[in-house]
């Protein structure tokens, strides 16, 4: 072949090689509809990026990595992602869960430590959330009465030490706690499943062991359609500096039947079992395994040196679906669902329409069913966990680290039992 036809066949080659890394059209667009950049759509997924793209891999806790600490320096418009309140993932569906006119305010800047276990009680009409502190004992309560919320700390009676998933049932409020230690005030507290009478602040331990051992920290939780609660079981209090005994069991998925007292075990395949949420059928179960954030769980490890939480991005950071059997006795099919894009899935809650959702770094992701996301909502703070309240059930309440927020979207909360 002739010199020239040959350097013309190689061209031919590979050009298509080099422009599969150029994209022409913007990653980041305005979406029909609404004001850019606060609503940003992302195109196709933003999954085919213009060469040289980089976004790093965290190792630590003092770096974590986020989507919008990407570099994608040959598409200018990836700096919006930056800027955007709502990322929009699939304009259809997003913009049916937008509605015409979303709104996210920050309601209350609270500590910087981790603020779990949000719960709507609508017999008083308040939004209920905890304080992973170390020694801290109070209870946070919002009132949705008037025209602006408020905030109030309570003390339950007895004191529950760190409760970190909540979930509202005929008149009482159910806590899973994960707190641990004998020698605080009130003591001695151990991990456990607590219930609460909203009016008269009283608590009362459901159950608290595993035949005889101590639970590690009781963690989210939901209550199924007859009552029986399951709750995640990992291995992250110590390192909360919530809890002063080494974990005793594996981590693991409980169900525990009111009606029997029996504690089962439904799951143990996860590395760190966190969010728990059930479909408005009750026919799957959502858990999340952040096992990303790195536990520290050996006994002879003494308590004063045992490290604070660490972070690696190349362990699991993942929702998973599992169907429940017909007689709500064992979960099967286990799949994953969803990888998060920043730091890891930690609570979950679904919507009366099945969308899943989960508070994950530093916003909130709505998924489809199938884990596909659909929008995220991005804080300017790690946002833990969320619930659905007010008396339509439509009000989006977020905690976390350092702040209190509410989204109102056109999305609800399945009907309270």
């Amino acid at each position: 072949m002739h010199l020239s036809l040959r350097l013309v066949s190689l061209a031919l080659c590979i050009a298509p090689l080099a422009s599969a890394g150029n994209n022409s059209t913007p990653l980041v667009q305005a979406c029909t509809g609404y004001s850019f950049p606060r609503v940003a759509c992302m195109y196709r997924y933003a999954s085919k990026m213009p060469l040289d793209f980089y976004r790093k891999a965290s190792t630590d806790m003092s770096s974590v990595d986020t989507y919008t600490s990407t570099e994608v320096p040959n598409d200018d418009s990836f700096q919006q992602v930056g800027k955007a309140t709502f990322l929009v993932w699939d304009q259809q569906r997003g913009s049916e869960i937008l509605g015409s006119d979303p709104v996210y305010d920050i309601m209350f800047t609270v500590s910087t430590g981790g603020h779990e276990a949000p719960v709507y009680v609508p017999d008083t009409n308040e939004v209920w959330f905890s304080e992973l502190g170390t020694g801290e004992l109070h209870q946070k309560v919002i009132s949705l009465d008037g025209d602006s919320p408020t905030l109030s700390t309570i003390l339950t009676d007895p004191p529950m030490y760190a409760p970190s998933g909540a979930r509202y049932r005929n008149g009482k409020i159910y806590f899973s706690v994960g707190g641990g230690n004998s020698t605080l005030e009130g003591g001695p507290y151990h991990p456990g499943i607590y219930s609460v009478d909203p009016k008269t602040r009283k608590s009362t331990i459901e159950v608290n062991n595993y035949f005889g051992w101590y639970f590690n920290q009781a963690n989210d939780m939901d209550i199924d359609q007859h009552g029986r609660i399951w709750f995640s079981d990992p291995f992250l209090a110590r390192n909360f500096g919530t809890s002063t005994v080494a974990p005793q069991v594996q981590a693991s998925v409980y169900r525990y039947d009111p009606e029997t007292g029996e504690v089962k075990v439904v799951d143990d395949t996860l590395h760190c079992p966190n969010g728990v949420a059930f479909s408005p059928d009750y026919k799957t179960l959502y858990l999340t395994d952040t096992d990303a954030g790195v536990t520290m769980i050996d006994p002879k490890v003494p308590l004063n040196e045992v490290p604070s939480l660490q972070y690696n991005s190349t362990n699991r950071r993942t929702v998973y679906a599992f169907d429940v059997s017909e007689d709500g006795s064992y979960l099967k099919n286990r799949r994953p669902i969803y990888t998060a894009k920043d730091f890891v899935p930690d609570g979950l809650k679904v919507a009366s329409n099945g969308y899943v959702i989960t508070g994950a770094g530093h916003g909130v992701d709505i998924l489809d069913t199938t884990g596909t996301p659909l929008v995220s909502i991005q804080t300017n703070f790690t946002a833990v966990n969320t619930v659905f309240g007010g008396k339509n059930l439509d009000e989006l309440w977020i905690v976390g680290h350092g702040a209190v927020a509410r989204a109102k979207l056109n999305l609800t909360g399945p009907a309270l039992q």
